[in-house]
């Protein structure tokens, strides 16, 4: 029998043991506690991206915040049967629907035409009878039209040369009646022939204009090469697509030092909208493509495009050269070479801080306070829109500053208590972050609040991708962003892309080498000061 004393002993070494198992089991609730509310965090943060896909995906895709509109409830989409996504195509024989798989519809599609023998070219095709013919005579100038002993050479006919042309909306055929002047039933070298007027492809069938239409049709209308192949070929004109490629080749190397002499205008701005956007890059050969890129360089009057293989950050460095005014960019971080001391100024975009906000400002407070408050910036900016840049300046230093300020309290009291990796922890990380960068435009009058206008640029890239899919080639890129930053520039001044180009054209056959002339703004210039 145990004594008092070893009774106690022995209970106090169960008590012991009693204690560290239940440290033990407070240690694992505590980890199991831990682990809980992790799981609790990442399924809201999932939950949050789930519904947020959502409403990209079947909701509305604008910015644009309404104050005390009520939220929708998107729930789950409504099952549509497959047959409702199933588009045929009617045959010409059978006066109904047909079954995708049937080969009328398909040859109901298909262009105008046989296909050549594979090794062997069909030649040109006659042009069509019926045709409205168009008469453009060209006569040598009297005093180049005199004979040996001065005397003036009578006209004998005409050299004639069809070309197709192009009327808004209708194909027709130029005919150039070249004038031959000579004396009767002499040799050809002692005749004098009106030259052949100048083409962007001398040799083509296609006049200038034609040529400009189909440029206009791909990167102004985003209407695809096989497309206006398929439209032609409905009004008995039959083009290759290579032909087709042809013309936006010829076009693009003839403006091309125009895009090149806007691009230096743009690196001569105080400051420059800087974005990128993907468009898909075909390996021929590979059978499947690759991610390139288009950069827009915006200043207040001009925008440049670039194309590029890859988003590598030394593309718009090469581009820029030592470029060393203000760039409103996003965060990208390829960009960050650009900016330092002897080189380039970062500001940085208030619309992409607004747009981490406005994602989730439906379940944080704190994200619908943000927005309201940056919407009391942007307001600031519209009434100091149509003042001079000293004003500006001026009205930013005096109600601008304080609003950024209550903006910062804000944000720096919110961030303690926010996990890091939940949506508005990263949103309110993003603005603090780059704090200094974002107030800058209140130090220049002249500095924009936000990168949206080269967003706006970017916006025909998407629109076009989504109809001609990808870039045939880095050359193909290339032209494509020449092309655009005409069009492009064409819109901002307010210009018919189809006039100017045939306008600039036409000029350049001329003999002008005068570039900077014969951009778009300073056509619109011109076109002011002959109105003024």
């Amino acid at each position: 029998m145990s004594t008092p004393e070893q009774t106690i002993a022995e209970l106090r070494a169960e008590n012991r043991l009693l204690r560290v198992a239940v440290a033990e089991a407070e240690q694992v609730a505590h980890d199991l506690r831990h682990e809980y509310d992790e799981a609790i965090t990442k399924v809201s943060v999932l939950e949050r991206r789930i519904e947020q896909m959502r409403k990209r995906i079947y909701g509305a895709t604008s910015e644009r915040h309404h104050p005390g509109q009520q939220s929708l409830d998107l729930g789950t989409p409504t099952e549509l049967p497959v047959d409702a996504f199933v588009t045929t195509v009617a045959s010409p024989t059978s006066g109904g629907a047909a079954d995708v798989s049937d080969s009328s519809a398909v040859t109901a599609i298909r262009p105008i035409g046989k296909r050549p023998q594979v090794g062997r070219h069909p030649g040109r095709r006659a042009l069509p009878a019926d045709a409205e013919v168009v008469i453009s005579d060209v006569t040598v100038p009297e005093q180049e039209r005199l004979d040996a002993n001065g005397q003036p050479l009578p006209m004998l006919g005409y050299r004639t040369t069809d070309k197709w042309d192009y009327r808004v909306g209708t194909y027709l055929i130029r005919r150039f009646r070249r004038a031959i002047y000579g004396q009767p039933f002499s040799e050809a070298s002692d005749r004098i022939v009106a030259p052949a007027p100048a083409c962007l492809i001398p040799q083509g069938k296609m006049t200038d204009a034609a040529l400009i239409h189909t440029v206009i049709d791909k990167f102004a209308d985003h209407l695809p090469l096989y497309r206006q192949q398929q439209r032609a070929g409905r009004t008995g004109i039959h083009l290759s697509r290579a032909t087709l490629v042809g013309h936006v080749a010829a076009v693009a190397m003839a403006v091309r030092p125009i895009a090149e002499a806007i691009a230096e205008q743009v690196r001569r701005a105080r400051f420059v909208h800087l974005d990128d956007t993907p468009v898909k890059l075909l390996c021929p050969g590979h059978g499947k493509t690759v991610t390139g890129r288009i950069w827009v360089y915006r200043s207040a009057q001009e925008t440049a495009f670039q194309f590029t293989t890859s988003r590598e950050g030394r593309h718009p460095a090469e581009f820029l050269g030592g470029y060393r005014g203000f760039i409103v960019a996003d965060a990208y971080a390829g960009h960050n070479q650009l900016y330092g001391a002897e080189r380039a100024t970062f500001v940085c975009c208030w619309a992409h801080v607004r747009r981490n906000f406005h994602k989730i400002h439906e379940q944080y407070p704190l994200a619908l306070r943000m927005v309201e408050d940056i919407k009391r910036l942007y307001d600031i900016e519209d009434d100091l829109r149509v003042v001079d840049d000293n004003e500006r300046r001026r009205g930013r230093q005096t109600r601008a500053i304080p609003v950024l300020a209550d903006i910062h309290r804000r944000l720096t009291a919110a961030r303690g208590p926010l996990a890091p990796s939940s949506d508005i922890g990263l949103a309110v990380s993003y603005a603090l972050s780059r704090w200094q960068t974002l107030t800058r435009y209140t130090e220049h009058g002249f500095l924009p609040i936000d990168n949206n206008p080269a967003e706006n640029a970017l916006r025909p890239w998407a629109v076009g991708r989504k109809n001609w899919l990808f870039v045939g080639s880095a050359t193909g890129g290339e032209r494509a962003a020449t092309l655009a930053t005409l069009i492009e520039n064409c819109r901002l001044q307010g210009l018919d892309p189809y006039a100017y180009l045939c306008d600039t054209v036409a000029a350049l056959h001329q003999g002008r080498t005068d570039y900077h002339a014969l951009t778009p703004r300073a056509a619109a210039q011109s076109r002011d000061a002959r109105i003024a």
